[in-house]
């Protein structure tokens, strides 16, 4: 049995040998939905939105370089975005990068997560550390007679096809503890360099 620590092999035990978080804005209502990120060009990020809906103050996505082993934050935090739109509500959370055909996407969830408000949009970067800029479509997927409150998002490609992992209330169940929020699939399509979601869908997706 390998030593606890990081590896090779996703199923090796961890360890956690730290004696403090990554990051821990406790002021401005502490540091949640962690994302990393790989870039093109081997550098390493992590993205997260500080909980500032929990104190009543703004929520902003924000990133900063890791260490090339992934175990160290380096250089100044960026602020990505806030909430600005009225879709948004009080809050923007969930952020996932994403570089497609060379042009970095910065996908977040927004609105109460327990609301069938709650919705994915995007932006598009300039680099990790932005500046960034939201999509005026937004929201690219909201909730439908099959799904309620879709977002919070991860993407997968394969076989030149990009997928969108999320997860959704069953209609008149949000906030629900049974059967509570489930993960939904839907293929991302490109069009005009833009990603366009036609969900959530109620048939079987393929799996990716």
């Amino acid at each position: 049995m390998p030593e606890p620590g990081g590896g090779e092999h996703p199923a090796r035990p961890y360890a956690d040998d730290s004696d403090r978080p990554l990051v821990c804005q406790a002021d401005l209502g502490g540091s949640i939905d962690a994302s990393p990120f790989r870039d093109t060009d081997g550098s390493l990020w992590l993205l997260w939105k500080n909980d500032g809906n929990a104190i009543g103050v703004d929520t902003w996505l924000w990133s900063q370089r890791l260490s090339p082993d992934g175990l160290r934050l380096t250089g100044p935090a960026a602020k990505l975005l806030r909430q600005t739109e009225p879709w948004e509500g009080t809050l923007i959370e969930g952020p996932f990068l994403h570089r497609h055909d060379g042009k970095l996407f910065l996908f977040f969830a927004a609105n109460a997560y327990d609301k069938g408000a709650y919705a994915e949009g995007y932006a598009v970067c300039e680099s990790p550390a932005g500046p960034c800029v939201k999509a005026p479509e937004n929201p690219i997927l909201r909730g439908n007679e099959v799904a309620s409150g879709p977002g919070h998002a991860s993407i997968v490609e394969h076989d030149g096809r990009t997928w969108l992992l999320y997860h959704a209330w069953p209609p008149a169940l949000e906030g629900a503890t049974d059967p509570g929020r489930q993960v939904w699939l839907d293929e991302i399509v490109w069009e005009n360099g833009k990603p366009v979601v036609k969900g959530p869908t109620g048939s079987a997706q393929p799996r990716p």
